[in-house]
């Protein structure tokens, strides 16, 4: 989002190629500090409460890194015989803790007849929010990094840092940061990249929740946020469920409070590939 902004054009939401490279150090890239430098400490890799120091089996952290590849992208094309539902609150809060502008979005993705996956807007009252504008990368954001955090189909431009064992919500899982190779180019906002950490199981390799930023800001800014991943019945696999996002956005004149509150829900099956195309007019 940004605090002053020209009419948007309508576009469809960019599908990133978003790829990886292994590696087992701790030494984190440009681009990842960069976007912890705008992350609340909470989000960063300082906020640690549970970090343990050897994985809960004999694994090299070269191994873990690859069955978590081989699992998320089987994930990945299963959630292409899906369609669901996502409601999204986007809210300014006022200096009394109240809501001072309100944006919402409900939508269901269904499949069109090529089998592409496109968001039907269910609810889309006009925004009251007034503090900043709610920008195109915004709500490519809200389809893309927020929902997934990056893409399986390209392996060149992430790069992907084993950090240890955490217990999160009584799962064992692994930490593992996240950052793109190459710092992200605000001259490019349209090339949306996940900046962050992601915990996966430790007996399945499923991705359990997503702490981030979608980069580059340039002259915009876009908060921290948190995606859970949950399972949900007649699923067999960890499912996204929610995401959540709490922060004050400093802006040259002014600060705002933000948040972002995205529910994923009624699931269901179709036997058709799909991709995900997200109309990105705010």
């Amino acid at each position: 989002m940004r605090q002053l902004l020209r009419p948007l054009k309508r576009s469809a939401c960019l599908m990133l190629c978003c790829s990886m490279c292994m590696s087992t150090g701790y030494a984190q890239k440009p681009a990842l500090d960069l976007a912890q430098q705008s992350m609340p400490a909470q989000l960063t890799g300082n906020y640690s409460p549970m970090l343990e120091t050897e994985p809960p089996v004999m694994l090299k952290p070269d191994d873990i890194l690859k069955r978590f590849i081989e699992t998320e992208t089987r994930f990945r094309e299963k959630m292409r015989q899906y369609t669901f539902r996502r409601d999204v609150i986007l809210q300014t809060i006022g200096h009394n803790g109240q809501v001072s502008g309100e944006y919402i979005r409900n939508s269901q993705f269904v499949l069109d007849d090529r089998g592409n996956r496109v968001e039907r807007v269910l609810y889309h009252p006009k925004s009251t929010i007034r503090e900043m504008k709610i920008t195109k990368e915004d709500i490519q954001d809200l389809a893309c990094a927020q929902l997934f955090g990056f893409e399986m189909t390209e392996m060149s431009r992430y790069h992907l840092s084993y950090v240890g064992r955490e217990t999160i919500n009584s799962h064992q899982t692994y930490a593992i940061n996240v950052s793109p190779r190459q710092t992200p180019d605000p001259r490019r906002m349209r090339e949306r990249f996940f900046v962050g950490r992601i915990w996966i199981d430790a007996l399945s390799f499923q991705i359990v929740k997503m702490r981030g930023v979608a980069m580059p800001q340039g002259k915009q800014r876009f908060p921290a946020f948190e995606t859970m991943r949950e399972p949900i019945e007649g699923i067999d696999f960890l499912i996204p469920t929610s995401t959540f996002a709490d922060e004050t956005l400093h802006f040259p004149k002014r600060d705002v409070h933000y948040k972002v509150i995205v529910k994923y829900y009624a699931y269901k099956r179709f036997m058709s590939k799909v991709s995900i195309v997200e109309i990105d007019q705010p």
